[in-house]
């Protein structure tokens, strides 16, 4: 007797050759895989957040252009966490609560450290796009969470020494951070790495001076701007970001800020401040960078081409922001896991994913299976004021390799740079 399994395998083959089944069909007939996003779209994050978002977006686009994961379409379904530690929670809660089991957020640090702790109660899988604070992977960390940008430590420890080793000739430093753990680690790991980088380079540690703290929403940093005057650095760390690091620059310049600093090194900005101060950007301003679409070894990346066009195609802006490659860049973390898995079960995307590595818009990434810390190379950009449209110019990309800058992966414990090797 033919089994019952045999026979609805004949009646679907046969309904397949009778209406013509392709990709589109079967994804019609299936529910769609829901993905929940929440970045800064409003408040001071803005002007990251909403880039991230399209990079998100874009990566939603191909991938249901491409015919979608496992024969279904994909669908993202977005919220505001307006910057905020607690709207990230009930988000979370939110997507939970509706059946979306897999999630990006933590577009910050602030929305990041309500979020992590959060998801194995949740049983979900929470993609941590761009928040750099050590407690993710550190005494936060938990297996239900992926960090898909470089941490603190080695990402403002390899600005630290990008910046000596482009400009050897300043040799007295200065921070300017947000008064909390990130900006007090970011400025930290910053200043070590001048010190340790300008006494292999010359024989005798830069200067560095005591960190001016400042609130990472503030719109005034005349006290601030102040104290920098004052000081006799040379070069300067700025530890803000999004609409807060646009006012500083423009409040700062009014007061000849930029003659006294002949290097700034900025949190992660870039083309975001770039856009809002044209011909008043700093003429020697170097950013974390995530991505610029027309220089390699962007340019010659096949995903980053294609991310490239798709932007265009789709925001009808030929100038994106390298934001836009960070959310691009966690999803396409978190559409890998599942192709893998074969399936949106959270433990098996989880598995799925620690030992994960794939095509990025800046070259391959994989997770660090004890931590779930992405690794790859980290791009920094200098940049400065131009005469042409739009007014501001990259004129240099180089880059660190993570692994040459990370710490050992210590989950479930806080980070203490002195317990490192010096």
């Amino acid at each position: 007797m033919m089994k019952r399994r045999t026979v609805l395998k004949g009646i679907a083959a046969g309904a397949g050759v009778t209406l013509g089944m392709n990709a589109t069909y079967l994804r019609a007939q299936t529910a769609p895989i829901r993905i929940g996003a929440s970045y800064a779209l409003s408040g001071v994050g803005a002007p990251v957040g909403t880039q991230m978002l399209a990079g998100t977006e874009i990566a939603i686009h191909q991938i249901n252009r491409d015919g979608g994961l496992l024969g279904r379409e994909v669908q993202l379904v977005t919220r505001d966490d307006k910057y905020n530690s607690a709207e990230s929670v009930a988000i979370a809660r939110e997507f939970a609560g509706d059946g979306i089991n897999l999630m990006l957020g933590g577009s910050q640090t602030v929305t990041a450290l309500g979020l992590a702790p959060l998801a194995p109660e949740l049983n979900m899988v929470a993609i941590i796009v761009a928040a750099a604070g050590m407690p993710v992977t550190h005494e936060l960390f938990n297996r239900n969470i992926f960090r898909t940008t470089a941490n603190n430590y080695t990402q403002y420890g390899s600005l630290g020494r990008t910046l000596i080793e482009q400009n050897p000739e300043i040799r007295t430093w200065v921070s300017l951070a947000p008064d909390g753990d990130f900006g007090r680690d970011s400025a930290l790991f910053f200043g070590r790495a001048v010190e340790k980088y300008s006494e292999a380079a010359s024989g005798e540690k830069a200067t560095v001076l005591d960190t001016i703290y400042t609130q990472a929403t503030a719109t005034d940093f005349r006290t601030q701007i102040n104290q920098l005057m004052s000081s006799q650095a040379e070069g300067l760390y700025l530890g803000i970001a999004a609409s807060a690091q646009i006012s500083f620059f423009q409040q700062a310049r009014s007061v000849g800020l930029y003659d006294k600093f002949k290097a700034i090194g900025e949190v992660g900005n870039s083309d975001i401040t770039g856009k809002a101060l044209g011909r008043n950007t700093h003429p020697n301003l170097w950013s974390i960078c995530h991505w610029l679409y027309n220089q390699e070894p962007f340019a010659s990346n096949p995903v980053s081409q294609q991310l490239y066009k798709d932007y265009v195609e789709l925001k009808g802006d030929d100038f994106p922001s390298g934001q836009v490659a960070a959310g691009h860049r966690a999803a396409i973390a978190l559409f890998e896991g599942i192709r893998k898995a074969e399936t949106t079960d959270t433990d098996e995307v989880i598995g799925a994913m620690e030992n994960l590595s794939f095509e990025s818009a800046g070259g391959p990434v994989e997770f660090r299976t004890e931590d779930h810390q992405m690794l790859g190379l980290n791009f920094y950009s200098q940049m400065g004021p131009s005469t042409e449209e739009p007014y501001f110019q990259f004129n240099k990309v180089t880059s660190v390799d993570a692994v040459e800058m990370i710490e050992p992966a210590n989950p479930g414990q806080p980070f203490d740079i002195n317990e490192l090797p010096q």
